[in-house]
């Protein structure tokens, strides 16, 4: 499915009102008739006090709409209107003379002083006061109630997008937004919805069809959401009967450091889970017999070492692996110095074969930039970015987008920004957004699972860019089944990779 900016949606709504002639207040029906159908779905039980805070343009429209089915089909149901004398736009004021005629309660907020024990009586909040052509920060009555309603345990239900969040960098504008446990988005997902901090205030996000004909959507700029049947298109089909483990690739993994032998076992563990056929695991000589114990499957080999890390003269013994390897990761756990950053420098100017570029192997390149000699992949986050590209991680983090463009552009390769929605983006400026995954990633070691993952379908043949959509996928995918069966909370790296396998066989199903 393709992402959008605001201005897309505005322009695609107004190409189906005049180029498919379909009215503009029937895109308004049907977007509060999808509404509707996700409250009956998600909250059933709370269908008995709704109450639904209108604003003056069309996504106050399709509030009214909503209100109006509602009665309908017996709900009862009342409406926060803001002042009498703001100009409403045509559609909204059509429907506010609907809601009149048939007489659902309607209330001005600037005329009600007792508004929070009236709303304090909601089973139900429906947030219909902001569209996403918000461009500034919330003041006044409304400001009060939002504030309000994000202390008050009642549910929450955003209409296309939560009012106060800017729709296309997802950052709540004057630091205020209102909460949904929903978010019912018309058309096309908006940028905004999908980037952190927004997925605090968005909560669970369905997409409704209101009419936007999918030759139209297919003709516009934007990015897509990297799903569960994008996924599994990408999946490895069942092995051959006479395959063998020269089949499916040869691994180099270069990683680890004293006192982070885990980051090196870590990733070769989940490489060999990802298939490869051989994984082969070089590290400082002062923790090999601890990474050959960890994982035994892989072949593990040591390195000269300079202060409990790799240092240049290491570059010697790669030398001959580097000749039959598919594929390559650098940079779990190996730790920082100068020796190391120019072991590091020097060994990327050997290496031919696809790359995985991750954690340490990212902060040496930030200190001594070259231009990759292969296919590769990057997977920083935001800090590590930020290094990258000289800027700071707030920077980053305000516009991730720009900042995923940016590294792929720079470093002319596949680029994963690491996050709570992980983004994908190519030199070319093509972008997906992912949706697997859960907080249970958010710790240490997590992206060591993702690298090993990304290497061992590197070294299997696949391309950098469906090595990575279908590796960050899968990795998110794991971390979701994982927390079905404990909380995110007490996941470990364990119950992760042993979530792979499973997490594989659901791709291979077609979800």
């Amino acid at each position: 499915m393709r992402i959008v900016s605001s201005e897309t949606m505005k322009s695609l709504d107004q190409r189906t009102i005049q180029e498919l002639g379909l009215p503009s207040l029937v895109l308004m029906e049907r977007a509060a008739l999808g509404v509707l159908t996700a409250l009956r779905e998600h909250f059933p039980q709370a269908l008995q006090a709704v109450q639904i805070l209108v604003g003056t343009g069309n996504n106050g429209g399709d509030g009214l709409a909503l209100a109006r089915m509602l009665h309908g089909q017996g709900v009862p149901v009342k409406v926060w209107l803001s002042d009498r004398s703001a100009k409403r736009s045509p559609d909204n004021g059509k429907q506010q003379e609907m809601v009149e005629k048939l007489n659902i309660p309607c209330f001005w907020l600037e005329e009600v002083t007792d508004w929070q024990n009236q709303m304090a009586q909601a089973s139900l909040i429906v947030d219909s006061l902001f569209g996403v052509g918000l461009s500034r920060a919330i003041t006044g009555p409304w400001a009060e109630v939002m504030t309000y309603l994000n202390g008050l345990a009642v549910p929450v239900v955003a209409v296309d997008i939560p009012s106060g969040i800017e729709a296309d960098t997802g950052m709540p504008l004057g630091d205020l937004a209102l909460r949904a446990e929903l978010t019912v988005t018309c058309g096309l997902p908006k940028w905004g919805l999908l980037m952190d901090p927004a997925l605090d205030y968005v909560g669970q996000l369905e997409m409704v069809d209101i009419g936007i004909p999918p030759a139209y959507a297919a003709q516009v700029a934007g990015g897509h959401l990297l799903d569960l049947p994008l996924a599994a298109s990408l999946a490895p089909p069942p092995r051959r009967r006479n395959s063998h483990k020269g089949s499916y690739g040869r691994l180099l993994i270069v990683a680890g450091s004293l006192g982070m032998s885990g980051a090196a076992a870590i990733a070769a563990e989940a490489a060999l889970r990802s298939g490869a056929g051989l994984v082969y695991v070089y590290v400082p000589a002062s923790i090999q017999a601890q990474v050959a114990i960890q994982v035994p499957q892989a072949l593990v080999f040591p390195l000269p070492e300079q202060d409990g890390k790799v240092c240049l003269e290491a570059l010697a013994h790669l030398a001959e692996p580097l000749k039959s390897a598919k594929a390559v990761l650098v940079g779990p756990g190996l730790g920082q110095g100068e020796a190391t950053t120019a072991f590091v420098s020097a060994l990327l100017k050997q290496i031919s074969q696809p790359l995985v570029l991750d954690a340490d192997g990212l902060n040496h390149l930030a200190l001594a930039p070259q231009p990759f000699q292969s296919p590769t992949v990057i997977t920083p986050h935001a800090g590590e970015l930020a290094r990258l590209l000289g800027s700071s991680t707030a920077e980053i983090q305000n516009n991730r987008l720009l900042a995923l463009h940016q590294g792929a552009k720079q470093f002319n390769c596949t680029h994963i920004l690491k996050g709570a929605r992980s983004l994908i983006g190519t030199q070319d400026g093509r972008c997906w957004v992912n949706t697997s995954g859960n907080p249970a990633l958010a710790r240490g070691g997590s992206g060591d699972v993702l690298a090993g993952l990304l290497a061992g379908l590197l070294a299997q043949g696949y391309p950098p860019e469906a090595a990575a959509l279908l590796g960050v996928y899968w990795h998110g995918l794991a971390a979701d089944l994982a927390a079905l069966e404990l909380p995110a909370a007490c996941l470990s790296l364990k119950e992760l990779l042993g979530c792979l396998p499973a997490a594989l066989a659901r791709l291979q199903a077609g979800g």
